[in-house]
């Protein structure tokens, strides 16, 4: 059974790799400008606020130890450092006393702002200035509902993003409302109650599915972050759609069907059991023996450099800020270092075993 996984942020839209270098303002720009070097934390910190008013603690419950604001801020930086060549080049228009209208926006929206492209605010701050079937090496560059579409290799082309059907290589290339599915196809996400995973849509934001099963090739269904993670200390638990409330565990009590009760977690070095989330503190798991519902003990997660321990559901663990790579826990990797998985690296895109930028071509 493969457990619930929080997927890489979604590039909400082109800012994250294309904001900065000179201020091209005009005429009706009302705002206070944006310095290039303010932007990666204020912008980092509107995105992590709209993704914790739509989920509330859900990052937490699924990178332990880790935060919205760190993980996220640093694939901003990342993706800021191409803009220059591009405001240079007249690609790009940079209207600094825009941004603010945008990130005002961002940080106001819910749900529904994870599952769209970048708001008119946030378009004009960026404004693009390749015309449909130009050269390109990101979305910003690009007039409008665009996107630079490539190959794997450079330049790309900018084209209309893609409707329901359309190829995709990510959640980014899709028109509003639709995502990529695992068929590399543009799709309408599936909504409450709808299955999900294993052939069927992921869920649309602000909605987790719960009850899919990898080996039996079955689906799950969507549920919303109240249904989800609700239980309380002592109340029963499963994974088929009532998890516990982000304070407590839900302890596997049975494993055909899986599920147990909600208790709470304990503390460093502690006895513990078989759990989701895990029992114990951020920077530990619990480390069990052959019979998974015998207690364990709260032990550190391998750090970078040490084989990665094995998770409940057949996953695999690692110390905050670190991921597992064929077997070894490794840091999470930046733009241009290799990479063999998307989750490996900080902006959530490997491509021919490197990590590159989400909305840009290398």
């Amino acid at each position: 059974m493969r457990l619930i996984r929080l997927v890489p942020f979604a590039l909400v839209f082109g800012l994250v790799s294309a904001c900065g270098g000179s201020d091209t303002s005009s005429s009706g720009d009302t705002g206070p400008s944006i310095a290039l070097e303010e932007l990666p934390a204020k912008y980092s910190e509107a995105v992590c606020q709209v993704f914790t008013s739509c989920v509330g603690d859900l990052y937490g419950i699924f990178r332990p130890g880790e935060t919205c604001l760190k993980d996220f801020s640093t694939a901003v930086e990342e993706g800021l450092a191409t803009l220059p060549d591009a405001v240079d080049a007249g690609r790009v228009k940079y209207h600094g006393t825009k941004v603010q209208k945008c990130l005002d926006e961002l940080a106001a929206g819910g749900c529904e702002t994870l599952s769209n492209r970048q708001p008119e605010s946030c378009k004009a701050a960026l404004e693009g200035t390749v015309e449909a079937g130009g050269d390109c090496t990101m979305d910003a560059e690009c007039v409008g509902q665009q996107y630079c579409k490539t190959s794997n290799a450079c330049p790309g082309q900018c084209a209309p993003y893609e409707k329901a059907g359309g190829s995709c290589t990510s959640n980014d290339n899709c028109a509003s409302g639709l995502k990529c599915g695992d068929n590399r196809h543009c799709v309408a996400p599936s909504q409450q109650g709808e299955a999900c995973e294993q052939g069927e849509p992921k869920c649309v934001d602000g909605l987790v599915c719960l009850g899919q099963d990898s080996t039996a090739k079955t689906p799950g269904k969507c549920y919303t972050i109240e249904e989800a993670l609700s239980g309380k200390e002592g109340d029963d638990c499963s994974f088929d759609g009532h998890l516990c409330a982000p304070a407590y565990a839900c302890e596997i009590t049975s494993i055909a069907p899986l599920g147990g009760q909600c208790v709470a977690k304990v503390d460093s070095g502690a006895a513990c059991h078989a759990a989701f989330p895990d029992e114990c503190p951020p920077d530990e798991y619990c480390a069990l023996g052959a019979n998974p519902l015998l207690p364990g003990t709260c032990t550190s997660k391998p750090k970078a450099g040490e084989a990665c321990a094995a998770a409940l559901g057949g996953g695999e663990i690692c110390a905050p800020y670190t991921r597992c790579d064929a077997g070894v826990c490794r840091d999470i990797a930046h733009a241009g270092e290799d990479c063999n998985a998307d989750d490996t690296c900080y902006s959530g895109h490997c491509v021919n075993k490197a990590c590159v930028t989400g909305s840009s071509c290398q």
